[in-house]
Formats: C-alpha cells, sequence, structure tokens
C-alpha cells in the first residue's frame, strides 16, 4: 500500500514540475532551481491529498512509461500557457519592429534569451499583470483540475488534436496583434506623416528626423495607453486557464 502511494505522489510530482518549468509566471530563469523544486513539491502534495489512488505498477517498465505520460502532460500544459505570455510579447516586437527598436536586443531573465525592448518591457508588464489579478491562482487551480480531466498514473498518451493545437496558434498570434495594434496604427501614421513631409520639403532628411520622431512618439502613446496595454494583457492571459484545460483533455 505504501508503494503506491509513494508512485503517486511520484506522478504528481512529474506533472506538477513539467509544468513548472515552462510557465514564466510561476518559474523566472532568476528563481533557484532548490525554490522551484520545494514550490513544485509544496503543490504536489496538496494535490495528492485530493485525488483518489492512481494505479500501482510492479513492472518498472509501465511505471517509466505512466511517468513518461506525465512529463508529456505537464510539458504540454506549461507550453499552452508560455505560448499566451508569449503572445504579449510578441505585441512588443511587433511595436520595436515598427519603432526601429529592433536593431538592438537586450537579455531577458525571464525567458533567457534575448529580447527587443518594447518586448522585455510588455513580458515584465504582463508578469504584473498576472500577479495583480490572481490569476496564478486561477492557473494553479487548472493545474489540479487537469488531474480530473487526465487521471494520474495512466498508461494512455491521447492523441494530438490537430485543430486545438492551430487554434492555440491562431489564439496567441491574434492576442499579440491586438495588444500591438493601437501602436502600430500611430506609428503607421507617422510615417504617412513623414511621406507627406518628404514629397512637400524635399530638404528635409527625412530619415534623420523620422527615426527619434517615431521613438518619441512610441514613448508617449505607450506611457498614454499603458492601462490599456494592461487591461488587453489581462483579458489575454485569462484565456490561459482555457488553454491548459483544452490540453489536458488530449489526455484522457
Amino acid at each position: 500500500m505504501e508503494v503506491l502511494e509513494v508512485q503517486k505522489l511520484l506522478f504528481i510530482l512529474v506533472r506538477v514540475t513539467a509544468f513548472m518549468v515552462l510557465i514564466p509566471g510561476l518559474s523566472p530563469k532568476s528563481l533557484p532551481a532548490t525554490a522551484k523544486l520545494a514550490l513544485s513539491f509544496g503543490i504536489a502534495l496538496i494535490v495528492y491529498q485530493t485525488l483518489p489512488p492512481v494505479p500501482g505498477y510492479a513492472e518498472p517498465v509501465l511505471f517509466i512509461l505512466s511517468a513518461l505520460r506525465e512529463t508529456l502532460i505537464g510539458l504540454a500544459m506549461g507550453f499552452a500557457g508560455k505560448l499566451i505570455f508569449s503572445a504579449v510579447e510578441m505585441a512588443g516586437q511587433f511595436v520595436d519592429f515598427q519603432a526601429g527598436y529592433s536593431m538592438g536586443a537586450l537579455y531577458d531573465p525571464i525567458t533567457g534569451a534575448t529580447a527587443s525592448h518594447y518586448g522585455r518591457f510588455f513580458s515584465w508588464l504582463a508578469i504584473m499583470v498576472f500577479f495583480l489579478l490572481d490569476l496564478h491562482h486561477v492557473l494553479l487551480l487548472a493545474l489540479m483540475e487537469s488531474f480530473q480531466i487526465a487521471p494520474a498514473g495512466q498508461l494512455g498518451f491521447g492523441a494530438v488534436k490537430l485543430d486545438a493545437v492551430v487554434h492555440l496558434f491562431s489564439l496567441a498570434f491574434r492576442m499579440g496583434f491586438s495588444m500591438a495594434a493601437p501602436l502600430l496604427i500611430v506609428l503607421l501614421l507617422t510615417d504617412l506623416v513623414m511621406g507627406i513631409i518628404s514629397r512637400t520639403v524635399p530638404q528635409i532628411n527625412v530619415f534623420m528626423l523620422g527615426m527619434p520622431l517615431k521613438t518619441l512618439v512610441a514613448m508617449v502613446m505607450t506611457l498614454m495607453l499603458l492601462s490599456v496595454f494592461m487591461s488587453l494583457a489581462g483579458r489575454n492571459l485569462a484565456q490561459m486557464e482555457g488553454a491548459i484545460r483544452k490540453i489536458a483533455a488530449m489526455f484522457p
């Protein structure tokens, strides 16, 4: 009986740890590995108390296969959440490209890769909104409910639903573009005005004037639309729960 309980805890821990590896809001790169493991173990203990007994396996091969299934489920759900976060950063990259910031890049400790200026700003904005709206609680609840949708300790790997995957990627792209749209429209209008000026006053060096002007316009409009960006980020991040549930439903 004790072996079955240990296996149950291990199955839960594997899924939770795999999930925590990819979620930016709960497991940033700056968080020590020991803290990540402690957080994962604490969540696993909470889930352990709420779940019924799971199948036990005397054969090591079956146990490993079931553990691999839990790893795959956790990584898939974590990737779905990370993709929604990436949509917010994508919005910043759209703005960077249009404003001329794409030539410079910064190291982002959240993703562990280089990121654009507005991409990093939007990423931190998403993290702040994520915790302000208590979406981390919603995310943990979705993780716990995944054990009801896809019970732990099973051997079936489910089937990838291509339409659900395509919908997830298209949703992320729509989120990123909708957040960047206000600034993109303003910057495009700025380009239009500069084009008109270059035609009417050819003596003006539009290239030398246009880059600083677009930078200034982008900064001013970002400050003016900050509340709008926070609202859009909150609305987009709230869809993370549904995306995680859809991924978990692939592993009945």
